[in-house]
């Protein structure tokens, strides 16, 4: 019996507009993370936080930041070998839809100034809808 793990193939053709979406998806989502992990305080600071509040908090912005980082890696590590990435594209949108609720619910409440937390869940829903075309299934020619 041959126990070796099969690996997910990939359930849409890699129709070349669609990988180039997929890699542009998974670069972005990973800068972000990168920039998130690395610049947290300065992240933090961007949403009104004074600086002693975005030192203790940065752990927070640091999560996030590993987390796109991990999600983008995992996408791009999935394009690449040709396995399936609609779990990743899916795990990414999830985290997306997450951080709409979070940040329109900080901003419903007054914890982030009305444009700057229109603006965040606004880039929040664009990151979630960007990759709902790639969940979709292509048709013949696609």
């Amino acid at each position: 019996m041959n126990t070796a793990r099969q690996r997910p193939v990939a359930k849409h053709p890699n129709h070349p507009l669609r990988a180039l979406h997929t890699t542009t998806l998974g670069i972005l989502r990973t800068a972000v993370g990168t920039l998130a992990l690395t610049r947290a305080v300065d992240t933090l600071r961007i949403t009104g936080v004074d600086r002693v509040t975005a030192t203790q908090l940065a752990w927070t912005a640091r999560l996030a930041g590993i987390r796109d980082i991990a999600l983008g890696a995992g996408l791009l590590t999935a394009q690449a070998t040709g396995r399936d990435t609609h779990t990743w594209i899916t795990a990414g949108m999830l985290a997306d839809t997450a951080d709409v609720s979070v940040f329109a619910t900080a901003t419903a409440r007054g914890h982030l100034p009305p444009a700057l937390g229109a603006a965040m869940t606004t880039l929040a829903l664009a990151g979630a809808a960007t990759a709902t075309p790639l969940l979709r299934t292509p048709k013949t020619g696609e």
